[in-house]
């Protein structure tokens, strides 16, 4: 192992890494103050209640990927406890209460306890949800450490990890206690790295050396100095296609619509919005489903239904092709009509739940509000908007780990409403197999 005075001065010596983090701390500081802090208060002063306050966390870590909230231990984590709570209510005044900040570590190291006792009860009496205890300790100190960043550390995972293989942090302690301990630690460590480096150290810093040194990739940020910026990178959605089968391989240029699909598929005569629809029965076809193809000369219906044979949902489906993105405009009325013709009949299966998911191109002009009305006044338990690319990354992903299956994907289906962005697909791998899948927070 490598020392935290060498890892530090790594951190200090790189150009890149330095370059990096600022630029990610300015985000940072950016964000927190104008977005997540005011977000913070309207739910502390009770003007938002829980769930309208997990959807827009949601929201704003996934547009803003800068504190690792947006996978396992925060946002999945906290969507499983509010599934888990019997009483939505009670459970936004227990959270509201929770990540009010700490007035000591030794009230700091209370709370988590006191919070992950309580998490440790919804999941004895919830066993589909399974919320995880120990996330409580990234949970709190995350939305402590937005309120008050220089007096609450995040307790990563990789900062945790390396502390306990150097021996400065005991990984088997009581969650309070280890957050606590934490806490001391990069207090330690914090001054030590302020006099060897002469300059000022915070929290923040600690965490970004010990990750640039467990994790780091110079090939982000030469991809970004490549690319013109962040939002131009977009690795993970880039489908690998050799892994892809060539009858599906196309199906995000089909969805769009693109030259190349026009002249690919002109010889067969075939309208290219029948062509995508017939694409994504196959999909769903290879990841698992049994697919009744409807769509094209069936009348008023939507243009497939995936079931789950040996689970307890069904996903109705519509492709929809369009060049410059789809927007729902007045389809609600056509959706609800599908969902209403074919709900009955599945609920009838033994379905327990129902999804509705749209896939097109892309989505523009999207209201919230339209998809919270579907969801409240129908009988569906949950629609989402899917990019033919992210399908097909959903495909890939199953093809390479088979240990991937239909329960592992129906969050991609039912865990909120709204457009599924690829990089919440990392959401699905199981539990057991984070440390193989190379998942890290940071």
């Amino acid at each position: 192992m490598v020392s935290p005075e060498d890892v530090f001065q790594e951190f200090a010596d790189s150009e890149g890494a330095q370059k990096h983090y600022r630029e990610h701390n300015a985000k940072r500081d950016e964000v927190a103050e104008e977005e997540l802090q005011p977000l913070i208060n309207e739910f502390q002063n009770d003007d938002v209640d829980v769930v309208e306050f997990k959807s827009r966390i949601d929201g704003l870590n996934k547009r803003n990927q800068l504190w690792g909230f947006d996978g396992f231990i925060g946002q999945m984590h906290f969507n499983k406890l509010l599934n888990a709570a019997p009483d939505e209510s009670k459970f936004g005044d227990r959270l509201r209460k929770a990540i009010q900040t700490p007035g000591s570590i030794a009230e700091a190291g209370e709370k988590i306890d006191s919070f992950a006792e309580y998490t440790q009860r919804l999941k004895d009496n919830d066993i589909d949800s399974d919320p995880f205890p120990k996330s409580t300790i990234f949970l709190l100190s995350y939305f402590w450490h937005i309120q008050e960043p220089t007096e609450w550390p995040i307790f990563y995972p990789t900062s945790e990890q390396y502390l306990g293989d150097e021996g400065l942090l005991d990984t088997d302690a009581p969650y309070g206690t280890r957050y606590a301990n934490f806490v001391e630690t990069l207090d330690e460590l914090q001054a030590e790295a302020e006099t060897q480096l002469e300059s000022t150290v915070e929290y923040r810093d600690i965490a970004n050396a010990v990750y640039w040194h467990e994790e780091w990739d110079e090939s982000a940020t030469k991809g970004e100095e490549t690319s013109g910026g962040t939002e131009a990178r977009d690795t993970f959605v880039d489908v690998d296609k050799p892994y892809l089968p060539p009858v599906v391989a196309d199906l995000d240029e089909v969805a769009a619509g693109t030259e190349g699909a026009v002249n690919r598929y002109a010889p067969v005569d075939t309208d290219l919005a029948v062509v995508f629809e017939q694409k994504c029965g196959t999909l769903f076809e290879m990841l698992g489903f049994d697919t009744e193809l409807l769509g094209q000369g069936s009348g008023r219906n939507p243009d497939g239904i995936a079931v789950a044979a040996r689970n307890d949902y069904a996903v109705i489906y519509d492709a929809k092709k369009r060049q410059d993105g789809y927007r729902i405009g007045r389809d609600d009325r056509t959706i609800r009509e599908y969902i209403e013709a074919h709900t009955r009949r599945l609920r009838d299966q033994g379905k327990q739940h129902i999804y509705f998911a749209i896939v097109s191109s892309s989505f523009r002009d999207t209201e919230e509000s339209t998809l919270r009305d579907l969801r409240t006044n129908t009988d569906i338990d949950n629609i989402v908007l899917l990019k033919a690319k992210v399908l097909q990354e959903l495909l890939r992903m199953r093809l390479e780990e088979p240990y991937l299956n239909l329960d592992d994907m129906e969050w991609v289906f039912g865990n909120r409403p709204g457009e599924i962005q690829s990089e919440e697909l990392e959401n699905i791998v199981p539990e057991w197999r984070q440390d193989d899948s190379g998942f890290s927070v940071s």
